[in-house]
């Protein structure tokens, strides 16, 4: 809405939420000192080009340009970030037949904000911070903000890389930076249920049949079978409940005001609402579909794709992963910010639960440590549910192996207690199951043990990622090389929407590397890095990997990434057992790549040699 404003200037003032992206011409200044002419010619047609022909075809506003630089503005993070790829390629095509030295690159940064705008300019830190961003790019590369990474898809509208906590000028505290490429880019990508019962402090997702538009009884079906296709591919997602169409059909054609999302709220018990309406062109359909809370509805994503039909049956297009991958992040995105800003008293149980495993799996200290009060809290209100305490106990493991801690005994020994707490309130729940079998791991190295409750957790779920992983770390301590692998790389197919995914690929990484395939240990470490730069162990055994590999120079260059971006994990850090025939082993391999280890217990998470 428009704000009234006492700034020296006149024109209307609006805030509006949108995406800022800020695009810097790399060494300017020199190549208008060396080719001035030709510089200034070449930028001033590409600018021309960005706004008459590429700018419109994505949807963006050319809020201004500089000698130097661009401003643009979006209304969403995707058509942003293909406007940036965009622009790369279209500046390559200005820089034929030049020199090297001569040609004209850009640093992009893209972040989400409330900016104030007026006819000709942008203002406000939003817009500071984006070009800060574009700061920490490469030349010729892309950086975004935690706030525009929420909304993009990993592997569909980008390879993402997580770069961690970064430190940029004028900002006294480090911001959370993601590097961002094409999908498919050279050298870019490596290898590529949940808790049971309506009480298990899960949010339920109810999805209603989507509706074509013109209203057409002959082509109804279409829309109950994406819909299935959705409610299946969400189904999978371990923090959500999704309810069956039998509870959803009916309530299709509900109207969408106050008093008919209370109805919803009240006949499903639901929290979130995903609608959509289909369009038919030939043999295509195009969804524009739509996320709300519920009862309030508020609007928490909203966005389309377009497919054609015979794939879309066969599985193979784009439109369902798209749908379900935006809805998934934007519910946790949503009840984590709500678990930061509000008081834990005011906030719902799932907001709680969810909210708690967004700021474990961020690895950052602050989060982590606010995670701890969250589930205190948790366990505070719901005293005879297993699934807090499983937490708890998957909480101390990562205060474990991160480094965080000086006395891994008596840490071990709380992981123990939390997860026979959660053992005996509920002794068949998969994640209580888990906790118990990793418990034997971190207290006394067990592995046998740690294995029959893995197995008895996969008899209730065989589609358990976070089981199928741990037990992959357990098959590798007693030497099953092969079979650990198996599980490993299981847990991965299973988990597309597991906020763990980057864990999963560590304990392949480990799998690998236990069986002397260190190639492939490299290339999954790599991936779990990518998505999550602040895992210590993932660091470690990337390190190791490349170094038992024998690329030694690439060793080092990745032990000085793990000491950057975690300097205070960077000693006495846990390791795991040399490999058969490997010579020397993984605390050797980390102290010659420049990672002393104080320590030397038996497994990449598992407690102190006794």
């Amino acid at each position: 809405m428009p704000e009234s404003s006492g700034l020296p200037f006149s024109g209307e003032i609006q805030k509006q939420r949108r995406v800022i992206v800020f695009a810097d011409l790399v060494e300017s200044v020199r190549l208008m000192q060396d080719h001035e002419a030709d510089a200034i010619d070449r930028w001033r047609r590409f600018a021309a080009q960005v706004r008459e022909q590429l700018l419109p075809a994505q949807g963006g506003r050319l809020v201004r340009t500089a000698g130097d630089g661009l401003l643009i503005e979006f209304e969403r993070p995707p058509p942003a970030v293909a406007a940036a790829f965009a622009m790369h390629q279209c500046l390559d095509s200005f820089n034929r037949g030049r020199e090297v030295a001569d040609a004209m690159l850009l640093r992009i940064g893209v972040h989400v904000a409330d900016v104030l705008f007026d006819e000709h300019e942008a203002y406000g830190a939003g817009v500071n911070l984006a070009a800060r961003l574009a700061s920490l790019a490469q030349p010729g590369g892309t950086v975004v903000s935690a706030e525009a990474r929420d909304e993009l898809v990993d592997a569909l509208h980008a390879d993402i890389e997580d770069l961690g906590l970064r430190y940029v000028k004028h900002l006294t505290a480090p911001v959370r930076a993601f590097a961002v490429k094409p999908v498919g880019s050279p050298g870019q990508r490596g290898p590529q249920p949940p808790l049971p019962s309506a009480d298990d402090l899960r949010p339920a997702v109810a999805v209603v049949p989507f509706s074509a538009m013109p209203a057409d009884p002959a082509h109804a079906a279409l829309g109950f079978a994406m819909a299935d296709d959705v409610i299946a591919a969400l189904s999978r997602h371990p923090g959500l409940r999704v309810l069956s169409r039998a509870s959803t059909g009916a309530l299709r054609d509900t109207a969408l005001d106050m008093a008919g999302l209370q109805q919803m709220r009240q006949v499903l018990n639901a929290s979130f609402l995903l609608t959509g309406r289909y369009y038919l062109l030939g043999t295509r359909v195009r969804l524009s579909a739509e996320l709300c809370a519920l009862p309030s509805g508020e609007v928490l994503w909203s966005g389309g794709a377009m497919a054609e039909i015979d794939a879309l049956f066969a599985g193979q297009d784009d439109l369902v992963p798209h749908i379900v991958a935006n809805v998934s992040q934007r519910v946790l995105a949503h009840e984590l910010s709500r678990v930061r800003s509000l008081p834990m008293t005011t906030l719902a149980s799932y907001t709680l639960f969810l909210g708690a495993t967004g700021l474990m799996n961020s690895l950052v200290q602050t989060d982590f440590m606010r995670a701890r009060e969250v589930l205190d809290h948790l366990v505070d209100r719901h005293p005879r549910q297993a699934a807090p305490y499983a937490m708890l106990a998957h909480w101390h493991i990562f205060r474990i192996v991160q480094g965080w801690t000086e006395d891994r005994g008596h840490e071990s020994t709380l992981v123990q207690d939390q997860a026979q707490r959660a053992i005996d309130i509920d002794p068949q729940q998969t994640s209580a199951l888990v906790a118990a079998g990793t418990a034997r791991v971190f207290l006394d190295a067990d592995h046998l043990a740690a294995q029959r409750y893995y197995k008895q957790a996969l008899d209730h779920d065989p589609h358990d990622a976070h089981a199928w992983a741990r037990l992959s770390e357990a098959q590798s301590m007693a030497a099953d090389h092969v079979n650990a692998l198996d599980s490993a790389v299981r847990a991965i197919a299973l988990s597309p929407l597991d906020p763990r995914r980057y864990l999963f690929e560590a304990f392949a990484a480990r799998a690998a590397f236990a069986g002397a395939r260190y190639a492939d240990a490299v290339r999954f470490a790599q991936a779990s890095v990518r998505k999550h730069m602040l895992h210590a162990p993932s660091h470690r055994l990337l390190v190791a990997a490349l170094w038992l590999d024998g690329r030694q120079d690439e060793a080092r260059s990745a032990a000085l990434q793990y000491r950057a971006a975690m300097p205070q994990a960077a000693v006495g850090v846990p390791t795991q057992p040399a490999a058969p025939g490997a010579g020397i082993g993984f605390t050797e391999a980390l102290r010659l790549a420049g990672i002393p280890s104080h320590r030397d217990p038996p497994s990449l998470t598992g407690p102190a040699q006794r």
